[in-house]
Formats: structure tokens, sequence, C-alpha cells
């Protein structure tokens, strides 16, 4: 075994979603054929786990939402209640998980988080992880 402690992605899924599934099944493959093996995916099912609300303010700033008010919009589904700050975010979330726009895909290490839409976007994250391992 490493002694270099493996980096976890979180994955944030919801299982009935067609996007979220086909994000999820690029995770896996990239997953099984990455160059090592230094990193590992976490699934959350945030529909039964939902985000805390530092979660969701992190994930926000990781999002640039400080710097670009439409990633409250972007971080939502398009039938949410309209949210103008991180704390109307939490609200909307602590309510109604189902909120969230997914799937979510997050590097708490590296400060970065991408929404799948489309599923393709969550390999962004992944291509970052072994260009810097």
């Amino acid at each position: 075994m490493s002694t270099t402690a493996a980096r976890t992605i979180t994955f944030f899924h919801n299982p009935r979603c067609s996007t979220s599934r086909n994000a999820a099944k690029m995770l896996e493959d990239k997953a099984a054929v990455g160059p090592n093996k230094s990193w590992t995916i976490e699934t959350v099912e945030y529909l039964k786990t939902p985000l805390s609300r530092d979660q969701v303010k992190d994930i926000l700033g990781f999002l640039g939402a400080d710097q670009n008010p439409k990633v409250f919009t972007e971080f939502l589904r398009k039938d949410a209640p309209n949210a103008d700050t991180v704390e109307q975010v939490q609200e909307i979330l602590a309510n109604d998980p189902a909120m969230m726009q997914r799937p979510l895909v997050v590097d708490w290490n590296a400060k970065r988080a991408v929404i799948g839409r489309p599923a393709e976007a969550v390999l962004d994250i992944m291509k970052e992880l072994e260009c810097h391992m």
C-alpha cells in the first residue's frame, strides 16, 4: 500500500437522472483506465444524504459565486425558487435537496467543483487531477 493518501473526488449523484447516470459511467470508466490510483471517487446520493450548509457554501465558493452571481441560478434546477445569496441557496436545499442541479463533482483538495451539464463536464476535474498528480 502506498504511503501517500489517495485524493477523494466526491460525486453527488441522483441515480434516477439520466444525465447523472451517464456522468457516473464516465467517471467509472475514467477511474478504470486512469494512469494511477492516487484518487478515488466517493459517490453520494444527495437525496439520501443531503449536502450540509457548509458544503453548499464551500461548493458555491469553488464555483465562483462570489464573482459571478449567475452561479446561484446554475447551481439550482430551473424549477427551483430564485436565489441571490449563499444563504438563500442553503435554505432552498435544506427544504428540498432535489432542487440542486446534478450531477456535481467536487475536488475538495483543489477547491474545485463542476456541474455536470452536459455530463461530459464532470471529466474536467479528472483531467486536472491527472495533470497535477
